[in-house]
């Protein structure tokens, strides 16, 4: 089922994201974290895409096994970055064979050492033309998910021309929009009045990082751009030598953030798991009233 179908149908979604797994071992724990998130009845999940496509078998594989072996409606990350129009009209084919239906249109991140020449001549070189790519030759079998940047792409010079290459993706033939994850809420709520102001009406989900191992998640922000605010570096760094409370305190924050989100009105919370499912739980079991209230 396309995700913008349910969307229209749900009062607030929930959805996951996980990552290829590298070995058998990491591919286990993944599917039981889909078997314990399962109960939980996210509107969809999503399998996330390597660098130039780096993981392009794998994630192909994973998404193929949600489809078939759980009732979960799983949406496949696709980058353009590193192929050619062909090579992404055929990833393309075979999701549309195997009964995918939802995509999510990226340019991806640049590999190492990747150069502009590395581009195919015919390849996409933004997510505007890999949308209007999907649009083209597949009409509206696929339904188009998109990202977002509330605080600006690391690449945009300023949040402005960030709005007018979202417009672009929308304008192409975007469905539906993720965020980059935030931990400050207005950033999130200055990004929607601007897109307002832009003519931009599709529902923008917002993209939420539990904070567990507070060092890993300063390193995610640094690379994409996205604040920390001071009192909360204060607050983790103050237990940096303990886990197990830098977990809490990491549950406790997304729980707020979320709840705030919830009363301002947002369509849905995605949720970027890194394939662990404990956190996401426990930020859920303390949402749930509000999400139905």
């Amino acid at each position: 089922m396309k995700i913008i179908d349910k969307l229209k149908n749900t009062k607030i979604s929930i959805s996951f994201e996980f990552f290829p797994p590298k070995t058998e071992e990491a591919e286990k724990t993944l599917f039981e974290t889909i078997s314990n998130l399962q109960p939980l009845n996210p509107t969809f999940v999503s399998v996330t895409y390597g660098a130039g496509g780096s993981t392009r078998e794998k994630t192909r594989d994973i998404v193929k096994k949600i489809h078939e072996e759980t009732n979960l409606t799983v949406m496949a990350h696709l980058t353009c970055i590193g192929h050619s129009k062909q090579e992404i009209l055929s990833i393309l084919d075979d999701y549309k064979k195997i009964g995918i239906e939802n995509i999510l249109a990226l340019r991806g991140d640049m590999p190492l050492n990747f150069e502009k020449t590395d581009i195919p001549s015919d390849g996409c070189k933004h997510a505007s033309e890999l949308v209007s790519l999907i649009r083209e030759n597949y009409k509206d079998y696929f339904c188009i998910a998109v990202a977002s940047y509330p605080e600006g792409h690391p690449e945009s010079p300023n949040l402005e021309r960030e709005i007018l290459y979202f417009k672009k993706k929308v304008e192409a033939g975007a469905d539906f929009s993720i965020t980059q994850m935030f931990f400050d809420n207005s950033y999130f709520y200055e990004f929607l009045e601007k897109c307002e102001i832009a003519g931009i009406n599709i529902p923008i989900i917002p993209g939420i990082m539990p904070i567990t191992n507070f060092n890993q998640i300063k390193k995610f922000a640094s690379l994409c751009g996205a604040t920390i605010p001071e009192e909360v570096v204060q607050k983790f760094e103050k237990y940096a030598d303990n886990p197990e409370e830098t977990k809490k305190i990491g549950i406790e924050f997304a729980t707020l953030q979320c709840i705030d989100l919830i009363k301002h009105g947002v369509k849905g919370l995605h949720f970027y798991t890194l394939n662990k499912s404990d956190a996401t739980i426990k930020i859920y079991e303390n949402i749930k009233d509000y999400l139905v209230g």
